[in-house]
């Protein structure tokens, strides 16, 4: 009876009933776009970042820099300690016994692979042009296990590097600036006064526009020939099982290594910041979106209740008692909420593959061949929810309202 009702004064205000209906489908639809895009974005930065880094990156460094000693001695963390006539010694940064501790990291449980590296900055020359780009010595068969470098080559092939005297594998954003094409000379020269001519022999795109347009791979003992750091590590980067258990990992390698370990969350801290603040902003945006959508719900139902006022008192005295009343306008509310969201969401799902297919050239921080799109059931779910809670809560008012008026009263002409 309370659902027969319901449909029947929802259909007798069609026009109304729409534009309700087309408000929460827009909300919807729009909830379910924004988020898809946001998080197509973050998703392609975080899974090219990592994949092509490393989840794991130990560094030539410790990651304690207090001097326990004179803590000791000087409680007042304010204090002020001076220390005259210091030499500084001239350290050689590196990881020491580095092969020693890839084999022990490799016996942990859930590390896929361990590869070295030795790391530093060059000028890269090529005719007039010039260019500072991030040298990274590499031995190339541990690279591609750590990393996913070898499916972003878009031309030679990574493995040249062991085939090739003084190879050089290049991004592509390195490539455009320069103008250098496949087996082109480059002129390496570092700040160490090591100087090289080196053979392009690939080059990768990433889409990560900070990765392509600033790294270079060399095999590791040219490079640290050219960077002056002979038999030297100073990195060393791991692969793990399921990248994003990567900072208990973390932990877990710097209890061991006695060397600063960096997960790729905390590499990236600041970029994930933005990707945080996006969310919200995306979030704040959408749920306005619903809110309004839920005032067009109460405002079309107050003015229901108003117009059949006659028709409560009626149906109070047949017997319908106040939480009848209650639920027949909670069930217009729920018919409205139901059909608009689930409209919402299938025209929000052809709306994301229409976007996926416009040819729109994206290039910032992440470079793409159109706009990135990413969907789960998490944000469907969520949009179902949130609406569907957002207009019944809108529904409360008008129906206890409905609920409140006294048949005796209206039939008399109180109201």
């Amino acid at each position: 009876m309370r659902w027969y009702i319901a449909l029947r004064y929802l259909l007798s205000h069609k026009r109304q009933s729409l534009v309700c209906v087309a408000g929460v489908t827009i909300s919807v639809m729009m909830f379910i776009t924004m988020v898809a895009l946001m998080k197509g974005f973050e998703d392609k930065f975080i899974v090219e970042t990592v994949e092509s880094s490393g989840h794991i990156t130990i560094d030539d460094e410790p990651r304690e820099t207090r001097t326990k000693i004179l803590e000791r001695i000087y409680t007042d963390p304010n204090a002020l300690i001076e220390v005259n006539n210091v030499k500084p010694r001239e350290n050689v940064k590196k990881i020491k016994n580095a092969a020693g501790l890839m084999q022990q990291l490799r016996h942990l449980r859930g590390i896929v692979a361990v590869a070295p590296e030795v790391d530093g900055d060059a000028i890269a020359t090529y005719g007039t042009k010039t260019l500072n780009v991030s040298v990274l010595g590499v031995d190339p068969e541990e690279q591609l296990r750590v990393t996913t470098i070898g499916k972003d080559m878009v031309e030679g092939n990574f493995n040249r590097l062991r085939t090739t005297a003084d190879g050089l594998i290049i991004g592509q954003g390195i490539a455009d600036l320069l103008g250098a094409k496949l087996n082109d000379e480059i002129t390496l020269a570092s700040n160490t006064g090591g100087r090289t001519s080196a053979r392009v022999v690939g080059i990768f795109a990433t889409g990560v526009t900070p990765v392509d347009y600033s790294r270079a791979y060399m095999l590791i003992n040219s490079a640290q020939t050219l960077l002056d750091k002979k038999n030297i590590i100073n990195n060393i980067i791991v692969r793990t099982a399921d990248y994003t258990k990567a900072q208990s990992f973390a932990a877990q390698i710097e209890s061991i290594a006695g060397y600063k370990t960096e997960s790729w969350q905390e590499s990236n801290a600041n970029f994930l910041k933005i990707f945080a603040i996006q969310s919200i902003i995306t979030y704040i945006i959408t749920g306005a979106l619903l809110i309004v959508a839920a005032f067009g719900v109460l405002n079309i139902l107050i003015m229901a209740v108003l117009e059949r006022v006659s028709d409560i008192a009626i149906l109070k005295s047949f017997g319908l008692s106040r939480a009848d009343i209650t639920w027949i306008y909670v069930f217009q509310g729920l018919m409205i909420g139901l059909i608009g969201t689930v409209l919402g969401e299938i025209i929000g799902k052809l709306s994301i593959e229409a976007l996926r297919r416009l040819p729109i050239q994206v290039e910032g921080l992440i470079k793409s061949e159109g706009l990135l799109m990413s969907e789960n059931r998490g944000m469907y779910i969520s949009a179902f929810i949130s609406s569907m809670v957002i207009v019944l809560l809108a529904a409360v008012y008008p129906a206890r309202r409905a609920a409140s008026y006294d048949p005796v009263e209206v039939i008399r002409g109180a109201h």
